[in-house]
C-alpha cells in the first residue's frame, strides 16, 4: 500500500506533459514565495502599528500626510508645513510608494498598508529576477529566484538601496525602482514585443516614479533594446509616448524646480573596496571560474549576459568618473552587486541545466548533496528559532515539505536550488532583528510611553514650530528620528524632517541645531557647524521662527534653564519643553536689501543637476547666516525682473513695532496676516517656493536664509499655494500622451486583426 501511495505521488510530481509541468512547478513556486513571506514576517506586517526603524520611522510621517491630505485631492505633490518651515512634499521625492500605500489604505489601516508596501518592494525585486531568468512557457525560475534572494539579502551595505537592509533603513523607493527596472527590461527582451511593449513601458515609467537613480541606470540598456527591437517605428513611438505620459505628471515639475533643492555635499568614495563588497567576492571568483567552462551556455542567454556585464561596467565607470555633484557614487554599489548576482544566477542556470541532463552518476552525487539541507536548516533554526519561533517553524516546515516532494520527484536541480535557499537564510546575521524592530512599530518599543507622554503635553500647548536636541540615543524609541513624527501625533510641526534634499531650509536648520545638541548629526557637507555654541543656537531659533525647543539630555536641559532666550514650560520624563522668546513668523524688514540676479530655465536645471557652479545666492545666504551681526538681507531676483527697490519707499528702522503685525495664520496652502506697514517689505518665515502667490502685493521673492519676502499693498495680506503652469502643462501632457497611446494601440491592434 505504501509503495502504491508513493507511486501516485511520484506520478503527480514527475510531470509528464506541459500542463502538469506548469501546475506542479507552480506549487513549488508558491512554497518558495510563501517561505519568503514568513521570513519577511508577514505575521508582523498585519499587526496594526506604526512601522519605524532608521529613516522608515520618518518616512511614515510624509506618507501619512500624502494618504490623508494629497491623495483625497487626487494630487501626487503639494505643500506642507510639517518639516523644515515648509517643504514641497513629493515634488522631488518619488510618488509611487505613497500612492500605493494610499490604495492599500482603502482596505487596511495605514500602518498595515505601509508595511505591505515595504514588503512588496522586496518581493518585486525577487520576482523581477525570477521573471528575467524564465525560459519561454516557464512559470518559475529556480536560478532567478535564488539570485533575487541573494541580492536582496546581501548585508554588506545598509543604506545605498536595493537590498532588504537598505529597504528597512527607508530605501524602499529605490528597491521598487530596481524591481520595475528588471521587469521593464525583461518584457522588452522576452517574447513578442507587440504584445508586451505596453507592459514594459508601464514598468519603465514606474521605475522612474519610484526612484530616479535606478531609472537612469536602466534607461541606457532598456532604450537600446527598444531601438534595436524588430517592432515597427509606430510601436516604438507608442512605447515612448505611453512612458512619457505616465511620468510627465511628476517629472516635468521636478526638473524645472530643481534649483529649490539642497546639495547635501556628500563625500564621494575613491577606493575599489568601497565598490566591491566582501560578501560578493565568492560569487566573483565562481563566475570567473565557471565562465571558462560554461561560456557557450551563458552566451546563449545573451540578453541576460549583456545586462549583467552592462551593470558591472556602468557602475564601475560612473563610480570613479561620474561628474562632480551629479550623484553620490555610493548609490552605484547596488548596481555592481546586481550585475555580479545576475551573472552568478546565469552560472547557476547553466549548472542546473547540466545537472538535469547529466548521467546517473552525477545525478546521485547531486541527490546526496541535497541532504546538506538538514545541517543548514538546523543552523537557521538555532540562530533564529528561539527568538522568532513562529516564523522560523513555518519557514522550515514549508521548505522541509518542499524538499520531500522534490526528493520523490527526483528533481535534482530544484533540490540544489532549495539547498541554496536554506543556505542563504542561514547565513544572514542581523536582518531578522531589523525586520522585527521595524515591524513591531513605535508602539512595540519598551519606553514608547515616554514619547506618548511628551506628545500629550505638546498637544496642550498652542500649535507651533519645534526644534529638538539631536541625539542618537533616541533610537531606543524606534529611531533617532522619532521626534520627526511630532506632526503625525501632535498639533505641532517639526523643524527637522526627512527628505533633506527637498528643502532649501535644510542647511540652515542643521547649522542651528548643531549648537543645540550634544551629538548633532551634521549631515550636510561643506557647512560650518557650531557644536556646543548654545547661545548661537538659541539666536538661530528666533531667526528661523521656532516656537518651542525640546531637550533630551540633562546637560542641554541645564543650559536651556539658564538661557535668557528660552522660557521653561514643562519637563516630561527626560524631555524638557521650552518656549522661545521673541520668535515671530512674519517680521518687517529692518536691514538693507541686496539683490542677487539668477538664471532661470535650462541653465538653472543644468546647474542644479551637476552643482558644479557656485550659487551666489546660497553662498551669500550662508555667509550672512554665520554672521550674527549682519545688517544685510540677500534677495534672489530673476535677471529679467525689475529692481525691487523701485517697488517700495525707504522706511525708518526706529518706527518698527512687531505688535503691528497680527492675526498670523500659516496653513498648508494659505498664509494670512494683518500689518500696519503697507508698502514695506516683510519676511515670512516659511520656505520659499515659486508656487506661492500673493493676492494683494508684490512677491514673494526668495530672501536669506531661505524664506519669502513680500511687499503688501493692503492691510490684510494673503498668500496661496497654487498649482503652477508647469504642473498644468504636465497634466495636459499626461492626458494627451495617454490618448495618443490608446489611439496608436488601436491602430496596431487593428492591423494585426487584419493580418
Amino acid at each position: 500500500m505504501e509503495s502504491v501511495s508513493l507511486n501516485i505521488l511520484e506520478r503527480t510530481l514527475m510531470l509528464k506533459n506541459k500542463k502538469n509541468y506548469k501546475l506542479n512547478i507552480s506549487y513549488i513556486k508558491f512554497s518558495f514565495y510563501i517561505a519568503l513571506l514568513f521570513f519577511l514576517r508577514i505575521d508582523l506586517v498585519f499587526a496594526n502599528n506604526t512601522p519605524t526603524g532608521g529613516d522608515m520611522g520618518a518616512h511614515v510621517v510624509a506618507v501619512n500626510h500624502f494618504v490623508n491630505n494629497l491623495f483625497p485631492q487626487l494630487k501626487i505633490m503639494g505643500w506642507t508645513n510639517i518639516w523644515f518651515a515648509g517643504i514641497p512634499l513629493f515634488y522631488f521625492y518619488f510618488p509611487f510608494p505613497p500612492l500605493l500605500v494610499s490604495l492599500i489604505a482603502l482596505i487596511f489601516p495605514f500602518g498595515i498598508a505601509f508595511k505591505i508596501m515595504v514588503m512588496g518592494s522586496v518581493l518585486l525585486v525577487v520576482y523581477g529576477f525570477d521573471k528575467l531568468f524564465r525560459n519561454e512557457n516557464e512559470v518559475f525560475s529556480f536560478s532567478g529566484f535564488v539570485g533575487g534572494l541573494i541580492f536582496v539579502l546581501t548585508e554588506s551595505f545598509t543604506i545605498y538601496g536595493g537590498n532588504l537592509a537598505s529597504t528597512l533603513a527607508g530605501q524602499y523607493s529605490f528597491t521598487y525602482s530596481v524591481g520595475f527596472g528588471l521587469l521593464a527590461y525583461t518584457y522588452i527582451i522576452k517574447g513578442d514585443l507587440n504584445k508586451r511593449y505596453i507592459r514594459s513601458s508601464f514598468f519603465f515609467a514606474m521605475c522612474l516614479l519610484s526612484h530616479l537613480i535606478p531609472f537612469l541606470i536602466f534607461s541606457l540598456i532598456t532604450v537600446f533594446k527598444l531601438i534595436t527591437s524588430k517592432v515597427s517605428f509606430l510601436e516604438k513611438g507608442n512605447y515612448l509616448v505611453f512612458f512619457s505620459g505616465l511620468s510627465s505628471l511628476w517629472l516635468v515639475p521636478m526638473l524645472f524646480n530643481l534649483s529649490y533643492t539642497t546639495d547635501m555635499g556628500y563625500t564621494p568614495f575613491i577606493k575599489l573596496r568601497d565598490l566591491i563588497k566582501e560578501d560578493i567576492y565568492p560569487m566573483i571568483f565562481l563566475c570567473l571560474f565557471f565562465v571558462i567552462f560554461l561560456y557557450k551556455e551563458m552566451v546563449s542567454e545573451k540578453e541576460i549576459f549583456q545586462i549583467a556585464l552592462y551593470m558591472i561596467f556602468i557602475s564601475s565607470l560612473l563610480f570613479f568618473y561620474i561628474p562632480p555633484g551629479a550623484l553620490w557614487n555610493g548609490r552605484l554599489v547596488p548596481f555592481f552587486n546586481l550585475g555580479v548576482v545576475i551573472l552568478f544566477s546565469l552560472v547557476l542556470k547553466s549548472i542546473f541545466h547540466k545537472i538535469d541532463s547529466s548521467n546517473t552518476y552525477l545525478s546521485r552525487i547531486t541527490l546526496l548533496a541535497s541532504f546538506s539541507i538538514f545541517p543548514l536548516g538546523y543552523n537557521f533554526f538555532t540562530l533564529w528559532g528561539e527568538r522568532y519561533r513562529f516564523s522560523t517553524y513555518i519557514i522550515m516546515s514549508i521548505l522541509f515539505v518542499t524538499f520531500i516532494f522534490l526528493l520523490i520527484a527526483r528533481s535534482n536541480s530544484s533540490l540544489i536550488a532549495l539547498v541554496l535557499y536554506v543556505g542563504i537564510l542561514s547565513s544572514v546575521s542581523f536582518l531578522p532583528h531589523w525586520i522585527n524592530w521595524n515591524f513591531t512599530g513605535y508602539e512595540g518599543k519598551e519606553n514608547w510611553k515616554d514619547i506618548v507622554s511628551l506628545f500629550d503635553n505638546l498637544n496642550k500647548l498652542p500649535p507651533g514650530r519645534i526644534t529638538w536636541e539631536a541625539n542618537p540615543d533616541l533610537n531606543e524609541y524606534g529611531t533617532p528620528m522619532v521626534l520627526m513624527a511630532i506632526p503625525m501625533f501632535t498639533n505641532h510641526t517639526s523643524m527637522e524632517g526627512l527628505y533633506f534634499d527637498s528643502s532649501i531650509t535644510t542647511p540652515f536648520h542643521f547649522i542651528s541645531v548643531s549648537g543645540l545638541s550634544e551629538r548633532p548629526s551634521n549631515p550636510v557637507g561643506g557647512l560650518r557647524y557650531f557644536n556646543g555654541d548654545f547661545e548661537r543656537g538659541t539666536h538661530y531659533l528666533r531667526e528661523l521662527g521656532v516656537d518651542y525647543y525640546i531637550t533630551n539630555t540633562e546637560k542641554l536641559y541645564e543650559k536651556a534653564i539658564n538661557n535668557d532666550n528660552l522660557v521653561m514650560i514643562n519637563k516630561v520624563n527626560m524631555f524638557g519643553i521650552f518656549g522661545v522668546k521673541d520668535s515671530y513668523k512674519v517680521v518687517p524688514v529692518t536691514k538693507q536689501l541686496e539683490e542677487v540676479r539668477i538664471d532661470q530655465g535650462v541653465n538653472s536645471i543644468l546647474s542644479s543637476l551637476f552643482r558644479d557652479k557656485e550659487n551666489e545666492f546660497i553662498d551669500s545666504s550662508l555667509n550672512n547666516f554665520y554672521d550674527l551681526n549682519s545688517e544685510t538681507h540677500f534677495l534672489e531676483i530673476p535677471k529679467e525682473h525689475e529692481k525691487i527697490d523701485s517697488l517700495y519707499e525707504p522706511f525708518l528702522l526706529e518706527n518698527i513695532n512687531q505688535d503691528d503685525i497680527t492675526d498670523v495664520l500659516i496653513e498648508d496652502s494659505r498664509i494670512s496676516f494683518k500689518t500696519k506697514y503697507v508698502g514695506k517689505p516683510h519676511i515670512i518665515k516659511v520656505s520659499y517656493f515659486p508656487n506661492w502667490e500673493i493676492r494683494n502685493g508684490h512677491g514673494p521673492y526668495r530672501v536669506d536664509p531661505s524664506f519669502m519676502l513680500i511687499i503688501p499693498l493692503e492691510t490684510n495680506v494673503e498668500l496661496n499655494f497654487k498649482t503652477s503652469n508647469l504642473e498644468l502643462v504636465s497634466r495636459i501632457l499626461f492626458f494627451l500622451a495617454i490618448s495618443i497611446s490608446i489611439f496608436i494601440n488601436t491602430l496596431v491592434k487593428r492591423r494585426f486583426d487584419i493580418v
